[in-house]
């Protein structure tokens, strides 16, 4: 296993997919995100992060961002989903 920055133990083999939850505070907004990102390591679930938060937010100075939740996904069957929408 190795330790990255972000205080997340990534094991050797994981998933190349991972959900983050995040939330950006822009001045006096603020806004709870839920996204799923491919990346083969943490370093490129840090950069698909930052490139997704410039992409909704192009015009924004200073922004705070909180990662709330960082997961490895096995498999899609770990996405359950109750509601209108079931892939």
């Amino acid at each position: 296993m190795e330790q990255n920055g972000w205080d997340v133990v990534w094991e050797e083999g994981s998933s190349s997919e991972y959900i983050v939850e995040y939330v950006v505070e822009h001045g006096t907004d603020r806004s709870r995100h839920l996204s799923f990102l491919l990346a083969e390591d943490a370093d490129g679930v840090r950069e698909a992060l930052i490139e997704e938060i410039r992409a909704a937010y192009p015009d924004a100075g200073h922004l705070e961002i909180t990662v709330v939740r960082l997961e490895a996904v096995e498999e899609l069957a770990d996405l359950a989903h109750e509601g209108d929408a079931i892939p």
